[in-house]
């Protein structure tokens, strides 16, 4: 490509999402049913089609011999979050909003992939082994069964298991789209047995080598069904791992190939058998090219990518410029964000001190040639600055951490996601993230230690890493939220309040921290304050009925039932099903004196569990009240059935009293 042009195919590039794609022709054959699998942290140089020698994948490398793959798949951000969220939309993170682990659902007026498939009469599942993609993250729009249970505490599935529960889904499906996320290769690397074994020095290939054998599973479970011939099967990754590469261990910070470029590789209905594609291959290709090959009705929705199918027909399509970012240094650390486009050979960073890279002859990243080349650098650096302009109107949200669950924030942290610090005017140095990568790898393992201490229960041990974060200026919304958390599980609540107040001003829509506030006033009996932090919640997420609970129980404690009766109202409107719920209302009802309905609502309770003493124990003594003699006895007894000792006690009252208890 002519450099003085690039700008301009920059600029075009920008402009997608605000045009209907062009027409496509339709494959020879269209997929019945396709099947994505995502293997989380997979760079491409570990499979032995992309020339890795030293690490068995004999699965993905059959699939890339009878079907196609691309030497050269990138993605556009080193996250797993976004990074997936490009993948099922067609659009860069600036467009769809979603530009951190830790963000808000992905808006519901973003097209998804899964969504297009259902409307035309696919069955869908999703099956995800990391907390980081739990439905939260609004990725489970459009599919049927959204597979994201973890057990207790934990923050990821195995992936044999995950498999095994795609593969009993898939038994008997003839028309589906099913997404099976591998987290295996992300750290820390722990591959069973054999691999462990046979990998014990390289751990992230023995990952990689395991993972390959799940893929395998899945294949095999489509040949033995018959449908394999029928499936589009895709395989590729979220990002890479740095291992590393110019000091970057895992990924998520710097914007080189060793955590962009990824494994791209299918198989199936309209792909010529041994296609090696040429050009570069993005993520966000992967949208119009899955809908044309699996034949949906009407037009693709507006995205940034095209449609790769011409290619996989053996054909040809445009070549086109991918966009990348890392905005962790910003966000995190008030350092200089970095961002990137590869125009085929040629990538370009933009950073404090920019970086120029002939990937063809410097696949590593080893020299810079911003000095060698400064027209081809200017005239990349001005086609990538024309594209952030265009962020300003084009993003659809922001990284906000509002709404995000504290238990899923606690467990992004120990994974090494969340941010120890956030931007701030008065801190921003715009330094180059090349020059704070030590500084960077030590916050990050401080803070790590610390949250991983505060999952296991050693809340002391929190607050000693935590200072070690202090002691290096860090000053942000998570060390002062995850103090409070230390701070209430020691019970230390005037403190565990001062930092949960200290987080809030940090990042005032966070629901999250004025909750710690709510919680820790309540156990200082501290119901003014109480109530106004809940109702700070209840004003960042209206929907939120266990918000809706805390604030009448707060208004309950300072003594307003009116406010108490409102708010438990609006809980059991927005989420009928917990029994505690109807419970907290019936009694808030009935000190209004409205015995009929509180009955009402104790009666819910005790339908949604019978077993609790006393939710029938309130139920016996609403109809006692109503004058329910014989029902109030059964409920009375059969709370004392259940060990409820003032149902034995109000048992032994109405015996006394000559009110005679015999059948």
């Amino acid at each position: 490509m002519a450099l003085k042009s690039f700008a301009l195919v920059a600029l075009v590039c920008c402009a997608a999402c605000s045009r209907q794609p062009p027409a496509v022709s339709e494959p020879r054959r269209v997929a019945s049913s396709v099947l994505v699998v995502t293997i989380d942290t997979l760079r491409a140089d570990r499979l032995g089609i992309y020339g890795a020698s030293n690490v068995e994948t004999p699965n993905i490398d059959r699939l890339a011999r009878e079907g196609a793959w691309a030497p050269q798949a990138e993605v556009h951000t080193p996250l797993t979050r976004p990074s997936h969220v490009s993948l099922f939309t067609g659009l860069y993170p600036a467009e769809h909003g979603i530009r951190d682990n830790v963000a808000p659902p992905l808006g519901p007026n973003v097209p998804l992939l899964a969504s297009l498939f259902e409307r035309d009469g696919f069955a869908t599942a999703a099956f995800v082994s990391s907390v980081v993609l739990e439905r939260q993250s609004g990725l489970a729009r459009g599919f049927g069964l959204y597979s994201d249970r973890f057990e207790p505490g934990a923050l990821q599935k195995r992936g044999d298991e995950v498999t095994a529960e795609a593969i009993r889904w898939l038994a008997g499906k003839r028309h589906f789209f099913a997404w099976v996320h591998l987290y295996d290769p992300h750290a820390p690397y722990q591959p069973p047995a054999p691999y462990a074994a046979r990998y014990a020095d390289r751990l992230y290939d023995g990952e990689v080598a395991w993972t390959d054998e799940l893929v395998g599973r899945l294949v095999t479970a489509l040949r033995e069904a018959g449908t394999l011939d029928d499936t589009l099967v895709v395989v590729t990754s979220d990002h890479g791992e740095g291992l590393g590469e110019h000091g970057e261990d895992v990924h998520g910070y710097f914007v080189y190939e060793s955590t962009l470029r990824v494994p791209l590789v299918m198989r199936g209905p309209g792909i010529k058998v041994g296609t090696r594609m040429a050009g570069v291959a993005r993520s966000v290709d992967l949208f119009p090219t899955l809908f044309e090959l699996a034949g949906l009705r009407g037009q693709a929705p507006a995205s940034s990518g095209r449609s790769l199918a011409p290619a996989l027909g053996g054909g040809e399509v445009s070549d086109e410029p991918s966009f990348a970012e890392s905005l962790v240094p910003l966000l995190q650390f008030g350092w200089s964000d970095l961002r990137a486009v590869r125009d085929g050979r040629w990538k370009y960073i933009l950073a404090p001190r920019p970086e120029l890279y002939d990937l063809e002859k410097d696949p590593g990243e080893l020299r810079n040639l911003v000095d060698a080349e400064p027209a081809r650098a200017r005239a990349m650096r001005a086609g990538l600055r024309a594209r952030l302009e265009t962020e300003q109107t084009a993003a659809r949200g922001d990284t906000a951490r509002a709404g995000v669950p504290p238990e899923l924030l606690e467990k992004l942290g120990a994974l090494g996601y969340v941010s120890p610090g956030g931007p701030s005017p008065t801190k921003t140095t715009g330094a180059d993230p090349k020059d704070k990568i030590d500084e960077y790898k030590a916050i990050s393992r401080l803070m790590t230690e610390g949250l991983v201490a505060l999952r296991e229960g050693r809340p002391a041990q929190t607050l000693e890493r935590f200072q070690g974060l202090e002691r290096r200026g860090v000053d942000g919304y998570e060390l002062h939220f995850y103090r409070g958390r230390a701070y209430a599980a020691l019970k230390r609540w005037r403190e565990a309040a001062a930092e949960y107040e200290r987080a809030a001003a940090k990042l005032p829509g966070d629901a999250a921290a004025w909750r710690g506030i709510g919680d820790s006033r309540v156990e200082l009996r501290d119901w003014p304050a109480a109530v106004r932090a809940f109702q700070r919640v209840v004003s960042l997420v209206p929907v939120d009925a266990f918000a809706r609970m805390q604030l009448g129980e707060a208004y309950r404690d300072a003594g307003d039932v009116q406010g108490a009766t409102r708010e438990m109202r609006e809980a059991v409107k927005l989420d009928p099903a917990p029994a505690s719920y109807w419970n907290a209302l019936g009694t808030m009802i009935g000190a209004g004196g409205e015995m009929v309905e509180a009955e009402q609502a104790f009666a819910n309770a005790v339908s949604r569990d019978s077993g609790n003493g006393l939710f029938l124990f309130n139920d016996a003594a609403a109809l006692e009240r109503l004058g329910r003699r014989d029902e109030a006895i059964a409920q009375y007894r059969r709370s004392d059935s259940l060990g409820y000792t003032l149902a034995a006690r109000r048992l032994a009252e109405l015996d006394r009293h000559g009110k005679s208890l015999a059948r």
